[in-house]
């Protein structure tokens, strides 16, 4: 039960509900007394009778009560409500509020900078010491149980701590809360990926088991990745106690030296074998934190002993000094003679309170071809694109504020200046910021450009299905009548003659082609499975090879060119694994420059899940037993999920059904191509979904009640999406590309009631110069919810169905994916930040919408075309949404340093 608003607890006066867990919900109250604000811990009301559990919480508040240190969260106060309070009695303790962010949070940016590691490692390993010293272990450290705020980090939440000196359980496993008592033989408490051997073994746990905890905290925080990872419960388990982690250096070379045999002692498998104490261990990183460099000692007169070499006599100050200067002062060696010295992967961070710009929203990181800069898109927190240039020997990077709107930026050959394409214009801007110029009108849906020395510009739109030159200093752009057998041609790159460019292009037989500026023939080069070009000197061909259908394990593979003759002149070399490729805009995550460096994004798949919430954004329950569903929709009857599920095997996705009573799921479409976006006809006994069996996805139709490859409904040569099947049976709506008009949202009508239906004529519902799609008709059938960017940003929309003379507009600040509820009394959609909102319908002859109100932030972060992450329950009063369940940063972007070292192994 989530308190509301304004509800009193004695002197607190509850503001807002800020986390929950197996035991408990935390909310951020006021203190009437003293006027500050403070953070509540309420037992749930669930467990309120239950005289163990109830001692377990009491045992938390005493066991917090006993610490004081100012890297743990402090104790104010405990309680309980009386019985005749409207919510009943309440047991609950009162914390101090502290202002920051959880650990977790930080590390979706990536790992912290080094200075901040080892403050972080001292504070942290200070507090636990400091419980451990009074005879308590944690148990449960993680990332989400540690706060960063102004004053530092501040651990939280004991309980799952323990007296050393006693063998009486303080809690129960966090991974199954209530269940397994701690006395009980073979009891597992805390979190897998950061459990010792020890505890995972359920065996007795003493503080070497909290070091263990440390040390996989403070590589997580290192690295960015955990240092035990898997799939599920069981590998995260087999990886802790048979796997070690990779060296810290090897993922970080400007880690603190030192690091990698202090995190190793932390995570030895045996007890014995690591640091004996925390004190150690605070020891250890206050030795790291205080070494600074000596200066060598000029020898002015003999000595009998001989003194070490200036090399033995490095610190790691020393060290991590000469690092910064090699990485700030040293460049230009690495540019004289790139294949004598080692191949170097640093990572790059966007600045504070932006993200990079996702592959099919216009993003891709690209480094200048002088190797010194790095520009991409970000997208700060309104959800403005703006272009960004970093350069690699500092830590900030600038923002381009007349580059708004920029997508796909590509570099000048001189290094200069960026091209890239905003508003339906192709634009370019001085790295160093300044106005931008508008060079032509670009078209919509762009596919990349190219710069060469002569001031020519080549650029693909037009969902690359058009060619088009362009001086560099602006003017009419010409078309490029250039073949292209039955498809699409992408992300073009100059070759050294500044005449021929390559491509990948998506025909009958995708491949990588060369074409020129004189000629209307192309060329295959590649024909496969490689996706993406660029070219590299002194001689040599980038793409990304792999599975067709992977969008994350890919390869990054270098291919030596002779550019003279256009003719591939050896074997591939591997210069990354896993880097990203964006399918629907065959866009790799890929850059080079012409010195031997390249950038690279990494995309991991998350864990996900389809999980059931309240109205409060409480969670209630999982659907299915198979991680990974995608697209949830609920039939009309409430009875059965249709989703997307990926097979890890051929990398194909299909439609599976999944049954809401008991879980369980069976497979629907059988066909070997993928199939998505699932949608359900009105009396349930249909689905249409979207499959690309021929040269463009067509829509198609299967009978729910038998597995079958299905029955084609709609083909085209465009790009389409499946979106909703309306009340009465008699329209299909679609969202449907176009080259000119962008995103149009279409109808196809539909024959009912002679058994299957068929399909009859489509129309145009929507289609202007703006984007228009993921459309929904109303339960009546009067109204139609749709999103349009017509305002600058993607907002959600209603109109009248079918005349579409009037529209409304319904989000206030941005949103997406909206969902009407059963009886239409309701309108959902996803804000800009995950919010999920809710608006009131008033059902009539006119329409009338209430102002939008959030019900609670969900994890939902696809805010695009992509499709719906999330359904609603027949009341409205519970939702599924497709949630991310971890933590870790799922995009990463790696600087590769001097690649061509790779040509002499």
């Amino acid at each position: 039960m989530s308190l509301a608003s304004g509800v009193r607890l004695g002197p607190y006066e509850v503001l807002r509900l800020i986390g929950a867990g197996g035991m408990g919900e935390v909310y951020r109250a006021r203190d009437t007394r003293l006027d500050r604000t403070v953070a509540i811990k309420i037992l749930s009301p669930e467990f309120a009778l239950d005289p163990d559990r109830r001692a377990r919480f009491e045992r938390e508040a005493r066991v917090v009560a006993a610490l004081n240190h100012p890297h743990i969260c402090s104790l104010l106060d405990v309680g309980e409500t009386p019985n005749s309070s409207p919510e009943g009695s309440l047991q609950f303790f009162v914390m101090e509020y502290l202002d920051g962010h959880t650990l977790a949070e930080r590390l979706l940016r990536g790992p912290l900078p080094a200075a901040e590691l080892i403050q972080c490692s001292i504070e942290l390993a200070d507090a636990v010491d400091h419980a451990h010293r009074r005879g308590l272990l944690h148990r449960d450290l993680k990332p989400s149980n540690v706060m960063l705020t102004p004053s530092g980090a501040k651990l939280l939440d004991f309980g799952l701590s323990k007296a050393q000196s006693s063998e009486e359980a303080l809690a129960y496993s966090t991974l199954s809360p209530g269940e397994v008592p701690l006395t009980t033989v073979g009891a597992v408490l805390g979190t897998y990926p950061y459990m010792s051997p020890e505890q995972l073994s359920g065996r007795e746990v003493d503080a070497r088991s909290d070091v263990f905890a440390l040390g996989a905290l403070v590589y997580e925080m290192a690295t960015g990745r955990r240092a035990f990872d898997g799939t599920t419960a069981a590998t995260v388990m087999g990886a802790v106690l048979h796997s070690d982690p990779p060296p810290v250096s090897t993922l970080q070379p400007l880690a603190p030296s030192g690091l990698d045999r202090v995190i190793s002692r932390c995570l030895a498998k045996d007890p014995d074998n690591r640091w004996q104490t925390v004190r150690d261990l605070l020891l250890e990183f206050k030795w790291i934190a205080e070494s600074k460099a000596e200066a060598p000692v000029t020898e002015t007169a003999p000595t009998q002993q001989k003194r070490p070499s200036w090399a033995a006599r490095l610190t790691v100050g020393t060290l991590v000094t000469l690092l910064a200067l090699v990485l700030a002062y040293g460049l230009t060696y690495l540019q004289r003679s790139p294949a004598s010295e080692s191949v170097q992967r640093l990572s790059l961070l966007p600045p504070p309170g932006i993200n990079m710009a996702a592959l099919d929203n216009g993003g891709g990181a690209v480094i200048s071809p002088d190797g010194e800069r790095v520009a991409f898109v970000g997208i700060d927190a309104d959800g403005k694109k703006f272009l960004w240039v970093r350069r690699l020997e500092l830590l900030d990077a600038q923002q381009l504020p007349a580059s708004e709107g920029a997508e796909y930026p590509f570099w000048s050959p001189d290094s200069r200046s960026i091209a890239f394409f905003a508003q339906g214009k192709l634009k370019s801007i001085a790295a160093d910021g300044g106005p931008s110029l508008i060079l032509c009108d670009s078209g919509p849906q762009p596919r990349g450009g190219a710069w060469n020395d002569e001031g020519t510009i080549v650029f693909s739109t037009d969902a690359g299905e058009q060619w088009y030159r362009v001086d560099s200093a602006g003017g009419v752009a010409t078309r490029l009548a250039i073949d292209r057998p039955n498809g699409e041609n992408y992300w073009p790159s100059f070759l050294p003659d500044g005449r021929h460019f390559i491509y990948f292009g998506r025909p009958q037989k995708p491949g990588i082609y060369v074409a020129s500026l004189e000629s209307n023939e192309a060329t295959p080069l590649l024909a496969g499975e490689y996706v993406g070009v660029a070219y590299a000197p002194p001689g040599y061909l980038l793409t990304l090879a792999g599975p067709s259908r992977s969008s994350t394990d890919r390869a990054l593979v270098a291919r030596p060119f002779d550019a003279a003759r256009l003719q591939i002149t050896g074997e591939p070399f591997v210069l990354a694994e896993h880097v990203a490729y964006q399918t629907l805009s065959s866009r790799a995550a890929f850059s080079v420059s012409g010195n031997g460096r390249a950038i690279y994004e990494s995309q991991r798949v998350p864990a996900t899940e389809l999980r059931w919430f309240d109205r409060a954004g409480t969670y209630l329950a999982t659907l299915g037993d198979t991680p990974g569903y995608l697209r949830p929709s609920l039939s009309p009857d409430g009875r059965t999920v249709a989703a997307e599920l990926q097979d890890t095997k051929t990398g194909a996705t299909d439609i599976w059904l999944i049954e809401t009573m008991r879980g369980v799921a069976s497979r629907l479409s059988i066909d070997p191509a993928s199939e998505w976006m699932p949608v359900w006809s009105p009396d349930g006994t249909h689905l249409t979904f979207v499959s690309p069996r021929g040269t463009a996805p067509a829509l198609y139709q299967q009978d729910t009640r038998k597995a079958g490859v299905g029955e084609l409904l709609l083909k085209t040569t465009r790009v389409l999406h499946s979106e909703d099947w309306s009340a009465d049976g008699r329209f299909i709506a679609y969202a449907l590309l176009d080259p000119k008009t962008q995103w149009d949202v279409w109808t196809l009508k539909m024959i009912t009631g002679t058994g299957t239906p068929q399909p009859m004529e489509p129309k145009p519902f929507l289609q202007t110069e703006f984007n228009e799609f993921s459309s929904q008709f109303s339960p009546d059938g009067n109204w139609m919810a749709y999103v349009s960017d017509e305002s600058g940003t993607l907002d959600v929309y209603v109109r009248a169905f079918p005349s579409s003379d009037n529209r409304w507009r319904i989000s206030n600040n941005g949103g997406s994916q909206p969902r009407w509820r059963h009886d239409g009394k309701e309108l959902f959609y996803v804000a800009h930040d995950g919010t999920l909102m809710a608006v009131e319908i008033a059902r009539g002859a006119t329409f009338a919408a209430s102002v939008p109100r959030p019900l609670f932030k969900t994890r939902i972060t696809d805010t695009g075309i992509s499709g719906m992450s999330y359904s609603v329950a027949i009341d409205g009063q519970r939702f599924l949404i497709h949630t991310i369940t971890d933590d870790r940063p799922t995009w990463t972007t790696t600087v590769l340093l001097n690649w061509l070292a790779l040509t002499k192994r």
